[in-house]
């Protein structure tokens, strides 16, 4: 019980720095309505976190977790984001490491039968994935296999919304461990609307306002 109080009281008193350190005028802007311009797809991975893209992500991002940034088992949620709160862009999120990718590629048939559940729906995009020695080089070919799916996923779902102009559905990886070289906990794109070649992303319309120095390090 020690150690669950210590992380309870760390909570409530991290709360309270929330509450103290923002007054009402904070809160009035989405009291009403939230006011999302993202619908973010991304997983469960305690070393991931919205804040990666904003220090507040607070009314920015509608953001939907479960392992291995997966479509199948949180549709609903994501419909919400698309319809509902119609954001026009979803992206799905996910990074190098990641646990449910490297249980899916493993044999995981001794794990609980709502993880097994959830983990089955990796077998289609990591079917693939070369099997080799270098179980590193596995574990990240999976996880961008996986992002790819996922993004081939929404384009059936809301593909119709892309043709409209009104969405852009963006697959990442989010890069902590600087796999790619192009800096830890960098962000890259390797997917628009389903498309992942270099030259397709780097001349994507999306990307138009970003400073050259920053777009060459968003893609490989």
């Amino acid at each position: 019980m020690e150690a669950q109080e210590t992380i309870l009281k760390a909570l409530i008193e991290g709360n309270s720095n929330w509450v103290n350190s923002r007054d009402k005028s904070y809160f009035e802007p989405f009291i009403e309505c939230q006011h999302p311009v993202i619908t973010m797809v991304n997983c469960s991975d305690a070393r991931v976190h919205a804040t990666i893209f904003f220090e507040d992500p607070t009314d920015k991002i509608f953001l939907i977790t479960n392992i291995g940034n997966q479509i199948a088992p949180s549709r609903g949620s994501i419909d919400f984001g698309i319809y509902n709160l119609k954001t026009p862009i979803l992206l799905i999120l996910g990074h190098t490491h990641c646990g449910a990718v490297k249980a899916a590629l493993s044999n995981y048939s001794d794990e609980p039968i709502n993880i097994k559940n959830t983990l089955d729906h990796l077998h289609i995009p990591l079917s693939t994935v070369k099997r080799s020695d270098n179980f590193e080089k596995m574990w990240l070919e999976g996880v961008e296999k996986n992002v790819d799916y996922q993004v081939s996923e929404a384009m059936k779902m809301y593909g119709h919304i892309v043709e409209s102009g009104k969405l852009t559905i963006i697959g990442a990886v989010y890069d902590f461990t600087n796999t790619y070289g192009k800096g830890s906990g960098r962000v890259i794109i390797r997917n628009i609307n389903g498309e992942n070649d270099r030259n397709h992303i780097k001349n994507h319309p999306i990307l138009k306002n970003l400073p050259e120095k920053i777009k060459e390090k968003a893609f490989l």
